[in-house]
């Protein structure tokens, strides 16, 4: 790992643990072993820091966002990239945890996170059609009323990691992975809808994740 990673890594961790505000640059690079000046020749400022790991976050969900729009075809396969993507808000969660002083600093990241909500709603709009289409969903012709589910869905995805470091991080069973207790959350909101053949391919593929 090069020097320019190691900083990365380093200042994600003192982020995702400390809080974004609470963290400088000097911290990381006393964190890290290294001298203030080798961190500022890779990057001048912490503002770069945080600006090239949340490109990389948005890199490695659109990575998943991509393989998951073009291999919808499976119960199974959807919900493990559910469970990826939802991870990978857990590794990058102080965006999540610290999102209102981000975004109010940097513009840019707000506006890239109104892009990326927009594409997340049409991939969950395509699921639901998929879900549809495959018997594990009963039909709708309310169109509207299946976008607001929609919407609902995604506040959860949006904020879970909130929910889970005020309520839960010190007292979820331990053998109980983060996201999977959330994905479970996420369908219970659309259970009333799920065909038997979709409350039981649920169940299964949950069964598989959490064993």
């Amino acid at each position: 790992m090069n020097t320019k990673d190691r900083i990365l890594n380093a200042a994600l961790i003192l982020f995702n643990k400390e809080g974004y505000t609470n963290v400088s640059s000097k911290s990381i690079s006393e964190e890290m072993g290294i001298s203030y000046g080798n961190l500022c020749y890779h990057f001048p400022k912490k503002d770069d820091i945080v600006l090239r790991l949340h490109q990389n976050f948005l890199d490695e969900m659109d990575e998943t966002l991509e393989n998951l729009e073009g291999e919808i075809f499976e119960f199974d396969f959807m919900l493990r990239s559910l469970k990826q993507l939802m991870d990978l808000t857990f590794k990058y969660r102080f965006f999540l945890l610290n999102s209102y002083d981000i975004i109010t600093r940097y513009p840019n990241i707000k506006e890239k996170t109104i892009e990326r909500s927009k594409a997340y709603n049409t991939v969950i709009y395509r699921i639901a059609i998929f879900l549809v289409e495959n018997g594990y969903m009963h039909p709708t012709n309310d169109d509207k009323l299946l976008r607001k589910k929609i919407h609902g869905l995604l506040i959860i995805f949006n904020s879970w990691i909130v929910d889970y470091a005020v309520f839960y991080e010190e007292t979820l069973d331990k053998d109980e992975v983060e996201s999977t207790y959330y994905i479970k959350l996420l369908f219970s909101m659309i259970q009333s809808s799920l065909t038997k053949k979709g409350k039981e391919s649920f169940a299964s593929v949950y069964l598989s994740m959490i064993s």
